[in-house]
């Protein structure tokens, strides 16, 4: 176990290990401190949304978490907002190698593939942000050759693992503080104008079809379904739709 130098305003040094089963369930833990990001270069049981397992090869990803008390955002609304907050963060990060995306409600990706997922969970006293990405992966498996990559692999230079690092902690502190501070307005025009697939037509869920207008002022996806009816969704699986003859 090793602390990683950093000067942070609100979060403590960071802890870096080589190999863990999963961050997010060591941070969980009760005698796991506030503010502190666990950082990781492997995963054995690394997982995403839904119980979805994340790809976590040594050496080639990041793979942090941090624990942050609710009551810090006891003045937000709506806790769903912290998640797209974390991914414009992400996003930012990965914006100083490669302009990326945002896919509502928070995953990251270049060119269409998903470099980077977000993990919220939320208790009554905490919340533990997850956050993976895909650094220098090149070999990825079967099922997600066609859907996921890596900064390296887009942009053919090679990501410094510990520089990343410090700016992907100082991005999300930066963030996290100006949401406490002033919410989620001010993050609607850059988030929208991040946001993948708008103006397409998608579906969610696999079982609403229709136009992707914009995320609204409380983090829901706008959709203008099949039928021309605009619908709001707080949560939700987006996927781009391919009509017949479609290439």
């Amino acid at each position: 176990m090793t602390y990683l130098k950093q000067s942070l305003k609100l979060f403590k040094k960071p802890v870096l290990i080589e190999k863990v089963s999963s961050t997010q369930d060591v941070v969980k833990a009760a005698d796991f401190p506030h503010f502190v990001p666990l950082v990781a270069k492997t995963q054995t049981k690394g997982r995403g949304r839904k119980g979805n397992r994340w790809f976590s090869p040594p050496g080639k990803g990041l793979y942090l978490s941090v624990k942050l008390p609710r009551e810090m955002f006891k003045e937000i609304p709506n806790l769903g907002t912290i998640s797209l907050v974390t991914g414009y963060a992400v996003s930012e990060a990965v914006d100083s190698y490669i302009v990326s995306q945002i896919k509502w409600p928070n995953d990251v990706y270049i060119n269409g593939k998903k470099v980077s997922g977000i993990l919220i969970e939320a208790s009554s006293r905490n919340l533990v942000i997850g956050i993976g990405v895909n650094l220098n992966t090149l070999d990825f498996p079967e099922q997600l050759k066609n859907y996921a990559s890596s900064i390296y692999r887009e942009t053919g230079t090679e990501v410094d693992f510990n520089e990343f690092t410090y700016l992907l902690l100082e991005k999300l502190e930066n963030n996290l503080l100006r949401f406490k501070e002033s919410g989620f307005s001010q993050y609607l025009e850059p988030i929208n104008r991040k946001l993948l697939w708008k103006g397409k037509r998608i579906t969610i869920d696999n079982r609403e079809c229709g136009i992707l207008l914009c995320v609204d002022a409380e983090g829901y996806a706008v959709i203008k379904n099949c039928y021309g009816k605009i619908k709001r969704y707080p949560y939700g699986d987006i996927s781009i739709r391919k009509w017949k003859n479609e290439d």
